[in-house]
């Protein structure tokens, strides 16, 4: 069986034999085409992700020289020439990534469903396929190879491991000092460890390291959490149950209630980060919208609108973010943090997007896909700005923004129109509030 491997250094075996790809460009061309298996993958949007904003001349008649190094190697039925680009066949089991999903997402739901030790076990096979650093278009990977290690350090907290896995969540959260979950997780270990004063002086320090370098406070998750521990609450100890049984023995209500919402946000990010990795045709034309007959669509054009709202607070806080750091009220480094804080936030928004069930629908398809592209646009655009206040020591407001970040604002505005072309007919035939591209 032929063998692609995104997990690591990219690899392909193809009828028993490796496959060579020396240069850089048709590497990344071949991960770009794996990470969108079977789906046509639009010329322009090719060209974006191999060279950025600077294609060259004849960037088309270039990729379609890769495109035919890629053939000789794969196959002429393998990478197929589809209206508006090109599609790569990858068969079940070919792909690495896939099994990997595969593997999380089980565990995932046998952790929901109290399997702890069940769930350990099979994290740690889906982790035992990473054989390295992810290269080129597929780092962005990586996210999901983290979340992937922390659930698994969670099942094994939940497995009755909390004084074992304390190291590894402490060498965690020394390399990711701003993410939350590990220090949540820490900080569940040690109490179960019976270290109380140290999981308490843990949060404070969280606390005191998030006030002094973002400005803001630690998330409702620590804080919860902090407070259950200063009550002592029983949902926090773990239930004695049998290492060893037929059937896992039913969690406390409580307690399962509360970690189906962590896994089950730890899925959906999961889901919404290699969904996010697709690219989108953002071609064709839209279909009038359908009657209030169709439920699924109604609850698309609705969760889109929840969706633009919590995007508009965020598109405020980058506003007010931007405005200090010209005013002189913020620092070029806490106004560059404070936008880290909120791009997470944003971006955690766009993975929700990513894994939404959008309807069998051309236009509802359309829509969603434009949202996507306007947002990861949008979120570009603020990185320019983050990485220019960073460089920066002093007050910047006798200093001008960088270009580059001019144009990529006019190119999120420039999808946020299309996308609300698309959506406000939607709106409007559900009786929803139509949208301005300035308002998210």
């Amino acid at each position: 069986m032929d063998e692609f491997r995104l997990l690591g250094p990219l690899e392909a075996v193809v009828d028993g034999r490796p496959v060579q790809l020396a240069a850089a460009k048709p590497r990344a061309l071949l991960a770009l085409l794996l990470l969108n298996r079977n789906r046509v993958v639009p010329t322009d949007r090719l060209i974006d992700e191999l060279w950025a904003d600077e294609p060259p001349a004849r960037a088309t008649k270039t990729l379609q020289v890769y495109v035919s190094q890629l053939r000789k190697e794969l196959g002429p039925d393998r990478l197929v020439t589809q209206q508006p680009g090109y599609l790569l066949r990858v068969g079940e089991g070919e792909l690495d990534l896939e099994r990997f999903e595969q593997l999380t997402a089980a565990a995932r739901k046998r952790l929901a469903d109290g399997d702890a030790a069940g769930a350990r076990d099979e994290l740690r096979e889906a982790l035992d396929l990473w054989r390295g650093p992810p290269e080129g278009p597929a780092a962005r990977l990586e996210e999901l190879r983290l979340s992937a290690h922390e659930d698994w350090l969670q099942a094994a907290l939940e497995s009755g491991e909390a004084a074992g896995v304390i190291p590894e969540l402490e060498e965690l959260v020394r390399s990711q000092p701003l993410r939350e979950r590990p220090r949540e997780l820490l900080m569940l270990a040690l109490y179960r460890s019976g270290r109380q004063a140290d999981a308490l002086e843990l949060f404070r320090r969280t606390r005191e390291l998030f006030v002094d370098e973002l400005g803001i406070e630690p998330g409702p998750g620590l804080r919860e959490l902090e407070q259950s521990m200063l009550r002592q609450d029983s949902e926090l100890r773990l239930p004695a149950v049998r290492r060893e049984q037929a059937a896992p023995a039913k969690p406390d209500r409580g307690r399962r209630r509360l970690w189906i919402l962590v896994v089950g946000a730890a899925a959906l990010v999961a889901a919404g980060i290699t969904a996010a990795l697709l690219v989108h045709d953002g071609g064709g034309s839209t279909q009038p919208p359908p009657t209030h007959a169709n439920p699924q669509l109604r609850s698309f054009v609705f969760t889109l609108e929840n969706f633009l709202q919590q995007s508009r607070e965020g598109r405020v806080e980058v506003t007010r973010v931007l405005k200090g750091a010209f005013d002189c009220s913020l620092s070029p480094g806490v106004a560059a943090a404070q936008l880290d804080s909120v791009q997470e936030n944003r971006q955690s928004l766009l993975e929700q997007l990513a894994a939404l069930q959008v309807p069998d629908d051309r236009a509802a398809q359309r829509t969603a896909d434009l949202l996507q592209k306007a947002v990861h646009a949008s979120i570009a655009a603020d990185w320019i700005y983050r990485d220019w206040l960073r460089s920066h020591t002093s007050c910047v407001r006798r200093t001008r923004a960088p270009a580059k970040a001019g144009r990529a604002d006019a190119r999120a505005t420039t999808f946020k129109r299309r996308f609300i072309t698309a959506f406000n007919p939607l709106a409007t035939t559900f009786g929803r509030k139509t949208w301005r591209a300035e308002e998210f």
